[in-house]
């Protein structure tokens, strides 16, 4: 078998993947609703440009700094992605982002960019994650804030970025589970004091948290009660009382620093109280937390479908840029049966898996109660829009408790079976995404022998960068019991899963 060059690129990149030719649903759709779908058009085709022309030359160079190095931050990545407006595209005009927040543009941008480097998609991942549980509580005062900040930290050499932290070192699919949450053993806690609250605890394999300006946390101010006495508070690096941890060495994944957080008698003052439940304020009905929680992780978990089926399709288009240049004897290996066939079965594992991803965004789509999953009405994406949202006056009701409390009002409308639609169909795509990696991931190194464990070919990174897909946002083991309770369980009255 003769290799190719080493210089030669480590994935297909003669663009021979069409949007036309994969997301069919979308084209449907576009007959119906144009706007939206020429906005997933649009976003789709900036992150593969993106991602083909000026991410491709660093995944390799900056995998291999990191395993030399287990410190390493790749500020690099993070600079380039701030160049290139990655880190605002999904925030709104009217904030100053990229207006890129069509709900269906998700799973095609994150796969997109997962196909090229899962571990660059799993950073720019834990800021999203930061921005979505930011947006979700309905503070806009600090909503806004933070996304001015993301919008201006652009524009410098010190880009903005912002992660979640919920996850403890005794606590991890314990706090993914509302039933799970009397069983965890929680020891992170906030204490109400005059002028704010007293944060004490630790959080753990935290997303971007070595990267992040603020952080945003989630506490209990009861440990005996955490799902009704919580809060979510943004902590800015500097803070008193606040440090970082270790940083978590890793298999894959490695530009994406995965952080312990410390909290030792750390103030947080009440305009940095993002929702509070223990004074009243967000609101006192016993499901908020509940709502809360699963539509952040029917979010994220859709993503990381979306992730997984990049991460398989980036296998699948490394063995065959090397199946197209490798001859043996005397034929190209795509000119063979047998390799004709692998390519196949790879193939299948990602149209399969983005079947899935993209139904579980059309679930998110349909079962948002107040239009939460809808596009932006055209008005808002105007430049007059931009001025009027930086008004004063007008950011006096904005900011207000009582639009707050209505948005708040609006998810918690969402019904029960559309709250169950959302969460089998988001861990489906989990599931069957992160597996789909896994699967694709060991044929291609089987498929390309010893030229497969090449750190320069980029097959045994992808591999190394499945597996984490199986393990975060809930492990696969767990979403496979939500799955059964949020679809065969609602069916079989008196079986419980938790």
């Amino acid at each position: 078998m003769v290799e190719p060059d080493i210089a030669t690129p480590s994935i297909d990149t003669d663009g021979g993947f069409d949007f036309d030719d994969h997301f069919f649903g979308l084209v449907v759709l576009e007959k119906h609703d144009p706007r939206m779908v020429a906005k997933v058009r649009e976003s789709w085709l900036k992150t593969r440009r993106f991602c083909r022309e000026h991410l491709v030359p660093h995944v390799l160079s900056e995998d291999r700094k990191n395993m030399a190095d287990p410190q390493y931050i790749s500020w690099d990545l993070v600079r380039l992605a701030a160049r290139h407006g990655q880190l605002s595209r999904f925030i709104p005009p009217f904030f100053g982002g990229g207006g890129e927040g069509a709900p269906a543009a998700m799973g095609p941008y994150a796969e997109e960019q997962s196909a090229v480097d899962t571990g660059f998609s799993g950073m720019l991942g834990g800021h999203g994650l930061g921005l979505v549980g930011l947006a979700l509580t309905f503070n806009m005062r600090v909503l806004q804030r933070v996304a001015e900040k993301v919008v201006a930290g652009e524009k410098s050499e010190t880009p903005y970025l912002i992660d979640a932290a919920i996850t403890e070192p005794t606590a991890g699919t314990d706090v993914e589970e509302v039933e799970l949450y009397p069983k965890a053993r929680l020891i992170s806690h906030a204490k109400k004091v005059p002028g704010g609250a007293i944060l004490n605890g630790r959080k753990v394999f935290i997303s971007t948290g070595h990267m992040a300006s603020d952080h945003l946390v989630f506490m209990p101010f009861d440990l005996k009660d955490p799902v009704h006495d919580y809060g979510c508070f943004i902590v800015p690096k500097h803070a008193k009382g606040f440090s970082l941890g270790r940083k978590e060495r890793k298999m894959g994944h490695l530009v994406s620093t995965v952080s312990e957080l410390i909290f030792e008698d750390c103030f947080v003052p009440e305009e940095d109280i993002v929702l509070q439940t223990a004074d009243g304020s967000g609101g006192s009905d016993p499901d908020r937390f509940a709502v809360l929680l699963e539509t952040v992780l029917g979010i994220t978990r859709t993503a990381v479908g979306a992730m997984g089926v990049g991460n398989a399709r980036g296998s699948f288009e490394r063995v065959l840029a090397l199946a197209k240049r490798t001859l043996h004897k005397g034929r190209t290996l795509v000119n063979q049966q047998w390799a004709q066939t692998l390519l196949t079965n790879m193939h299948i594992n990602v149209v399969t898996a983005r079947s899935v991803y993209l139904e579980s965004t059309f679930a998110l789509m349909a079962n948002l109660e107040g239009g939460l999953a809808g596009p932006l009405p055209p008005v808002l994406e105007t430049a007059l829009a931009r001025r009027v949202f930086a008004n004063r006056w007008f950011k006096k009701v904005f900011h207000s408790e009582k639009l707050r409390a209505r948005m708040l009002d609006q998810l918690l409308e969402t019904k029960p079976e559309g709250r169950a639609r959302i969460q089998f169909m988001s861990s489906l795509s989990k599931v069957v995404g992160s597996d789909a990696a896994m699967e694709n991931g060991h044929m291609a190194v089987e498929f390309l022998s010893r030229a497969g464990v090449r750190h320069d070919r980029g097959v045994e990174k992808g591999f190394r960068d499945a597996k984490l897909l199986q393990i975060f946002e809930g492990t696969n083991q767990l979403n496979r019991l939500n799955i059964f309770k949020h679809y065969l369980g609602r069916r079989l009255p008196g079986v419980k899963v938790f």
